[in-house]
């Protein structure tokens, strides 16, 4: 697993060659991810290029430029980088 994206309540794991892997719907998962309603897409990067968690509320088209905000792992609270790194294994698991 290198990278997962949350679109449209539906979660992607891709590998490290960015090949999606698997697919899961995230209502099936118990997990509060309430912070996603205005959300476009949400990504957990693993390593590549470094670990963090990207949310996009805006992107790119021929009218607009993407909006996003990034969180670095390595910025995180011990709390934020416990759900992270919880929510990593959650989905690997499955």
């Amino acid at each position: 697993m290198e990278k997962i994206d949350i679109i449209d309540g539906v979660i992607y794991v891709s590998n490290a060659e960015l090949e999606v892997v698997k697919r899961l719907n995230l209502d099936e998962l118990d997990v509060d991810l309430t912070y996603l309603e205005d959300c476009k897409l949400f990504t957990f990067n693993l390593t590549n290029p470094i670990k963090r968690v990207v949310k996009f509320t805006k992107l790119n088209d021929l009218n607009q430029m993407a909006e996003f905000v990034e969180y670095l792992y390595s910025d995180m609270t011990e709390q934020q980088k416990t759900d992270f790194d919880n929510f990593i294994l959650l989905i690997s698991e499955i």
